[in-house]
């Protein structure tokens, strides 16, 4: 077990629809239960890293309301079925988070819990182990949020970057955050090797959370503190009256008590098909799941549930055939495919969805 993880507990987010892995993430089977390797959900991979450092009965997991039933059968056997809490809708990371620290507080008390999304694909586990021990033993020591970094392995736009400051047992202290920089800034940003990529994992006290709370959110640390006395009807008349930002625009970039460590493992955010092509491509340069057979195709992700997917001499492809719905598109064009599933809504064709 982690040094400093006894007491700890762990708060998943699993609250994303995923609709940029259409045709495989539904609304019934959303994002964090689809499959990598075709035997275990992202999420059941997530809470088997987390076991490691945390007891299963301290790892909770916050998913959407009318995910109740996909979720607690994809839970059966890994955690307490009471650890599944539920949003009655979303209303973003900082509601999401300050509600489930809410309900783990509730339960065990005052503690450190590690906040981290269901979604992400990270290996060694090893390493994952060590780098939540240093920041669990951080968050513990000196009362401070704490902010997993991973070292860059590209120039890349879409994530937030967190400059290195000085250094703070075994980790440092956090100079300032850069939210999708332009692709120009993003490369010196890289070239410097002063910046890490913000993974939106975090580690704190439930004390030090309040206390931020209160300083820079006054109107959500109150809505915290009713969350812990609410009864289940009241929190789902309540909880749509919320309305704010993400967690790091709301407390993270504002306060002056961020501490961050440097990731001791390897991190994909799998946000796409593109995103899970580079995750895990085979030496071919391609990724094949199923009743798939390729000839002359290279840098293929490729995905079919029941018939015989063929692929002949193409390239950059993602195919994905659902058996009632199929997916031809551009790798690079895969960060895009929410647009189907908004057109498909503007159909009406909900057996799509």
């Amino acid at each position: 077990m982690a040094p400093g993880a006894i007491g700890a507990s762990a708060l998943i987010i699993a609250g994303g629809r995923g609709t940029r892995f259409w045709p495989a993430s539904r609304e019934v089977r959303p994002k964090p239960l689809f499959s990598i390797d075709g035997k275990t959900s992202l999420l059941a991979n997530t809470i088997s890293r987390l076991s490691i450092a945390i007891p299963r009965e301290r790892i909770f997991v916050l998913a959407a309301g009318v995910h109740r039933v996909p979720f607690r059968r994809e839970l059966r056997g890994l955690i307490p079925a009471r650890n599944l809490i539920l949003e009655p809708v979303a209303r973003g990371t900082a509601v999401a988070i300050a509600y489930g620290a809410a309900i783990i507080q509730r339960r065990h008390g005052d503690g450190i819990i590690a906040v981290m999304p269901a979604d992400h694909y990270i290996t060694p586990a090893d390493g994952f182990r060590r780098t939540l021990g240093d920041a669990i033993g951080l968050a513990a020591a000196l009362d401070s949020i704490v902010v997993l970094g991973i070292t860059p392995t590209r120039a890349e736009s879409g994530y937030g970057y967190q400059k290195i400051g000085a250094k703070v047992g075994r980790g440092f202290k956090v100079e300032r955050f850069v939210e999708k920089p332009a692709p120009a800034l993003a490369r010196r940003m890289v070239r410097s090797g002063k910046y890490l990529w913000n993974a939106g994992m975090f580690v704190m006290s439930t004390q030090v959370l309040a206390r931020e709370l209160s300083e820079h959110c006054p109107a959500l640390a109150t809505a915290a503190e009713k969350f812990r006395t609410m009864k289940v009807s009241e929190i789902e008349r309540f909880y749509p009256t919320l309305v704010f930002n993400s967690f790091d625009f709301e407390l993270i970039e504002k306060s002056r008590n961020i501490l961050g460590v440097r990731a001791r493992f390897a991190w994909h955010d799998v946000g796409s098909w593109d995103g899970l092509w580079s995750a895990v491509k085979d030496k071919s340069g391609n990724v094949l799941r199923g009743n798939v057979m390729p000839m002359d195709s290279e840098r293929v992700l490729a995905h079919s549930d029941t018939r015989l997917l063929a692929l002949f001499g193409v390239s950059d492809l993602v195919v994905v055939d659902t058996g009632d719905a199929i997916l031809i598109a551009h790798r690079d064009r895969s960060q895009d495919i929410g647009r189907i599933v908004k057109e498909l809504q503007r159909r009406g064709l909900k057996q799509y969805l």
